[in-house]
């Protein structure tokens, strides 16, 4: 969470900035009874009127904080009503007998441990289940090895750029294949130079998404992993 900014709040029961009465207010240790609203609201209006889109971020963050002490005190405010139900039905409640599921849980337990030991598409209704791939003698710890050394070539993001296309991952799957040669060669020989940590990611995604489908195959070289073309999209 991004701290927020240093907004002042002066009153009789608390002098400080809003991030620490919002800590404050969490952990119950004042009440918020005793805190006037209006002035703190005043304040983050001139704090966004000076700012500007400057630090959006920032400005979030001190809404949240704001928003949660309006409705915390609100919830002081305004009277409840407790009701009672005059009607209590009897409920019969059935045993426990998880027992009887504890093969078939524990089999899941099983699978789920094979399953985190490789890269698998996030699951979605209807998707049939899938079976751990072999990678034959490349151990997930060779991928990773192989990764580092691609993240320590890569060179640092330039600033995000607001309201840009988001990049398809299938594109990227193209793009992967195209430049995959029959021949194998490293992930850093493969990537074209220079390039950003973002980049390294989607390569390394959309490379691992085409073993997965058996578009690229893969063998452990001398100190490195090695990959090449395989079936055709």
């Amino acid at each position: 969470m991004v701290a927020p900014p240093p907004i002042d709040v002066e009153c009789e029961a608390f002098s400080g900035s809003l991030a620490a009465l919002y800590g404050v207010a969490r952990a119950h240790k004042i009440n918020l009874l005793d805190i006037p609203m209006r002035p703190i609201c005043e304040a983050y209006f001139k704090y966004l009127l000076t700012i500007g889109d400057q630090d959006l971020d920032s400005a979030a963050a001190a809404l949240v904080a704001l928003s949660y002490l309006v409705e915390q005190k609100s919830f002081m405010i305004i009277p409840s009503i407790d009701t009672e139900d005059d009607y209590a039905p009897d409920i019969d409640f059935a045993e426990p007998y998880i027992s009887e599921f504890s093969a078939a849980i524990q089999a899941l337990t099983i699978y789920e441990e094979q399953r985190d030991q490789i890269f698998f598409r996030g699951g979605q209704v209807g998707d049939l289940y899938e079976i751990p791939f072999s990678l034959g003698q490349v151990t997930s710890g060779d991928l990773s090895l192989a990764f580092e050394r691609l993240l320590r070539k890569a060179e640092p993001d330039p600033p995000e750029i607001l309201n840009k296309p988001r990049r398809s991952l299938t594109s990227q799957m193209e793009l992967v294949f195209d430049i995959l040669a029959e021949d194998y060669q490293s992930l850093i020989d493969l990537m074209p130079h220079p390039f950003t940590r973002s980049e390294a990611v989607w390569w390394f995604l959309a490379l691992l998404e085409l073993i997965r489908l058996g578009r690229a195959q893969l063998r452990l070289g001398d100190d490195d992993v090695l990959f090449a073309r395989g079936e055709c999209l």
